[in-house]
């Protein structure tokens, strides 16, 4: 494997992958093969049964219903063992919506048995009667974060998660303080609930995995990116003005 070729592994793009998930692949992608000459990208796509390999640079894992949640998390589970020691050891990851959750310590569902998670994100999740739909914008230490959140859940964090994202328009996932928080994170790993797909919406958050990535292979990674850059602050203005807007249903 050449030196310039990352590797991202997608978990369960059928059966997670409903809000655009891929997306958030092709950002890491065309990105690291903009950032030099001659690098390169291999997309790993690990379903059910599949095993996930040791030496991934990055793992994607996407948002789904309840019913497809409870479909992988068996599977989930014989392959926590393995994405515990790629987190631990700084791999870098993004989780959203349904996958996030399933990264918790578990979920309790309004009807129904509840779910038990991996473990691998110190936090719980509860679903709620209340379903919140709408752009979200929170300020992190790499800059604002924007998106589009639709879940119907609260976390409560545990002491080994950090809180990454100050919500500054929109519900999120949790209480933070006395207000509300989005997005969270440990080491290089972040759980989320922005959509959109994120990362296309958010190169900050994209460039900050890559260079992560970059930096454990020996690497330096430099965006050289400016045409997606003005794409997607076009795309992030577009929030700005619409944030703290509520919507009642999403048109399809």
């Amino acid at each position: 494997m050449s030196e310039q070729n990352l590797r991202i592994a997608q978990l369960y793009p059928v059966e997670l992958g409903v809000t655009g998930d891929l997306g958030n692949v092709s950002a890491l992608q065309v990105r690291w093969e903009r950032s030099g000459d001659g690098r390169t990208v291999e997309h790993l796509r690990v379903g059910r049964g599949d095993a996930l390999p040791a030496d991934v640079d990055v793992v994607v894992v996407g948002n789904g219903p309840l019913s497809a949640m409870r479909l992988v998390a068996d599977d989930l589970g014989a392959k926590s063992a393995a994405l515990e020691t790629l987190v631990a050891a700084g791999t870098p990851l993004i989780a959203v919506g349904g996958g996030a959750e399933l990264l918790s310590r578990g979920v309790t569902p309004v009807d129904g048995d509840a779910l038990e998670g991996i473990g691998i994100f110190d936090f719980a999740v509860e679903r709620t009667h209340t379903r919140r739909v709408g752009y979200v914008v929170a300020d992190t230490e790499h800059g604002r974060l924007v998106g589009f959140e639709d879940h119907a859940s609260e976390w409560t964090l545990g002491a080994g998660v950090e809180a990454y994202g100050a919500l500054t328009a929109g519900s999120g996932s949790f209480a933070r303080g006395e207000g509300r928080g989005e997005t969270v994170r440990r080491a290089s790993a972040y759980a989320s609930n922005v959509q959109g797909p994120a990362l296309p919406l958010n190169p900050q958050l994209t460039n900050a995995l890559l260079a992560t990535a970059a930096e454990r292979r020996g690497l330096v990674f430099e965006p050289g990116s400016p045409d997606l850059d003005r794409l997607a602050d076009g795309a992030r203005e577009a929030i700005l003005q619409r944030a703290g807007k509520v919507f009642n249903s999403i048109g399809l």
